[in-house]
Order: structure tokens, then sequence, then C-alpha cells
């Protein structure tokens, strides 16, 4: 009896110390506890989990205190998903992502403009901030008429990108582009041409002639190719382009007159004809001085290509073979001289020709002349 009494208090106070409470209990991440919590978490306590708002719960949500340990926590929170927003026509939808708190941003193309609201919350039941925008066209007035000329297609207003052609009317030249487009800042660029009447005066250059290219009269980018009379050189462009500004281009080119040389001859003289500038046509004539002979024309002309013709004359100094001196008496003359032929000769006079020489003298064969 007393035995049986002692084991059951022995086993009372072992079941005592082994059912031992629990701490307070630590969750997931993303989570929280569902319930206002008690002071104490005696054993066989049950506490439950539940995810922040914005994260999706997966698993059971509910722990078990035992003997002052707390079961697993099967509970995991995942962030939401909003998933595509959808789409804007003319415009992009920019992504931070596209779980719980990330945020969207819309933008339009260039060009267009948004109408509504552009920035977007990913919430706990999907994108917050209301309806997508749009994007609407920029709108541009129509341009301005043009004076001697019109576009097409004619409209109150224009959306971006449309284009206007442009078109003068006869016998008027367009400046600047053929065509506008309605641009991005609501304006049509670029700026749109104007209509000029292009004519340009006949080119006329002085001892020049037409050679070639259009007629009068003279319209933008007619072109024509000049030519100078004989006897001048042309300086400048030949071929000329009726521009915008109704004058030639790259610029009328001048005819300057054809000019020789001053006719240098040596050992001669200009007896007569023209004086400088010598242009074509003009004429000199040469003499050579005393003791030179001429070869070659005396008359000289001025060519069309700069050159006198038929070509300038030279004046050679006289030279020949001569008579040997008078013979009066017994002796010997040896004489050299420059002849015809252009070599020295020599000239051997002995006795047998009984020529007298005065030995004061000294006979020279390279003149026409004896000399002493």
């Amino acid at each position: 009896m007393d035995v049986t009494y002692v084991l059951l208090l022995s086993s009372l106070g072992l079941a005592q110390v082994i059912a031992q409470d629990c701490l307070i209990p630590v969750g997931g991440n993303n989570m929280g506890f569902k319930d206002d919590l008690p002071q104490t978490f005696p054993n066989g306590t049950k506490v439950s989990f539940e995810c922040n708002v914005g994260y999706n719960p997966a698993g059971s949500p509910s722990i078990t205190c035992t003997n002052g340990t707390w079961s697993p926590v099967k509970l995991t929170c995942e962030r939401k998903s909003c998933g595509s927003a959808g789409e804007v026509e003319n415009g992009d939808l920019n992504y931070e992502g596209t779980e719980f708190g990330d945020r969207l941003v819309v933008t339009c193309k260039t060009g267009y403009i948004l109408v509504g609201v552009s920035q977007f919350t990913c919430g706990k039941d999907g994108w917050l901030g209301g309806r997508l925008p749009v994007c609407e066209a920029v709108a541009c007035d129509a341009p301005p008429m043009l004076t001697n000329g019109d576009f097409s297609p004619v409209s109150d207003s224009y959306n971006y990108p449309e284009v206007v052609l442009y078109k003068c009317q006869k016998d008027y030249t367009m400046n600047g582009s053929s065509s506008s487009s309605c641009s991005k800042d609501g304006t049509f660029k670029p700026a749109p041409p104007t209509c000029i009447r292009v004519q340009c005066k006949d080119p006329d250059v002085t001892n020049g002639e037409w050679m070639s290219g259009a007629r009068p009269p003279y319209k933008y980018k007619s072109a024509v190719t000049l030519q100078c009379i004989p006897g001048y050189n042309m300086n400048g462009a030949q071929t000329q382009r009726c521009e915008l500004n109704s004058q030639w281009a790259p610029g009328l080119p001048t005819c300057e007159p054809v000019l020789c040389e001053d006719p240098d001859v040596k050992n001669a003289a200009k007896e007569e004809g023209s004086k400088p500038p010598y242009k074509v046509k003009s004429t000199v004539t040469f003499s050579c001085v005393s003791g030179y002979t001429m070869t070659g024309t005396r008359t000289q002309t001025c060519g069309l290509n700069g050159q006198w013709a038929p070509g300038l004359p030279t004046c050679e100094h006289d030279s020949g073979t001569v008579d040997p001196p008078e013979n009066k008496g017994n002796g010997m003359a040896i004489g050299l001289g420059l002849g015809l032929t252009g070599k020295f000769q020599l000239y051997l006079f002995d006795l047998l020709f009984n020529y007298n020489v005065d030995p004061n003298k000294v006979y020279g064969m390279n003149t026409a002349h004896y000399s002493s």
C-alpha cells in the first residue's frame, strides 16, 4: 500500500517535468500570426500563421507546442503576380516587375501623346491605378498655302507622321523640299518650299559665242557651253548652268586675246611691223645687222597658237672663201679661213705662184675681206 502510493507520486512528478511550456513561436518570411497570441504557450497549444498582404499561402498555417517544442512551420508565402497589364497601341509598357509591389510605367512612342494614367502598382488584387492610358497621335495644323504653288492632300489637320507633297505652277521652280511631314512637336518639317520664277539672261561674253546646250529662255538648270572666237583664249569655266538666283554658275568666263611673246632674233633688228602687245595676225619684219646673213623668213606673223609663223629666222655671221693676196714677187703665203661649208680651209701658196707678200701685214681668212 505504501509502496503503491510512492510510485504514484513519482509518476505524477515526472509527467509534470516533461510537459513544459513553449517559447513564442517564430514564423517564416512574409507572414505573421493570424490571431492574438496568449501570454503563455502550454503543451498542446496550437498557433496559426497567415501570409502578409500581397503574398499567396502554400502549406499548413498551424504549428503545435509539444513538450516545449513547436512543430515545423510548413506555411510558405510567395509574392502575388499581377501578370501582364495588357497592351497600349503606339505605346510601351515598362515593367519594373510583375509581382506584388512592382511598378509599371506606360510611355508613348515618338509622335504620340499619352492620355490617362501613366504609372501603376501591382497590388493584392492586380494592377492598381485604373485603366490603361491611350496614345493619341500628335496633330498638326494644315501648312500654309504656297504662293504660285499648292500641296496635297488638303485637310483641316494632319496626324503624325502624315506627309504633304508640294508642287509649283508652270514656269516656277521649287526652292526647298518637295514634301513635309507632321512632326512630333506638331509642326510640319522641313519648312514648306517657295516657288520662284527663274530666268537667266543671255550668257554674253565679249569675244565669245554660244557653242552648244540650251537656248533661250534659260530656265532653272539650263546649261550652255561657250567658246571664244579665234584669237582668244577662255579664262574660266566653259560650261555654265542657270541657278535658282537667275545667275549663271560658276560664273561667266572671259575671253582674253592670244598674245605672242616679243620676238627676239639675235643680231637682228625689227625693220617694220606691229608694236606690242602682239595679238593674232600681228606682223614683224626683221633684218640682220651688218656682217650677218639671215636664214629663214624675214616677216613673221603671230598665229592662233601664240607662236610666230612660219618660225623666227636666225642671223648667221658672214663667212666664206676669199681670193688670196695678189702675187707681186717671190715668196710663200699660208692662209687659214672659214669656208662656205662651215669648215676651216687651208690655203698654201708657194713660190710657183710668185705671190708677193708684205711681211708686216696679217691676212685673215675668217671674214669676207682681208684685214691688216
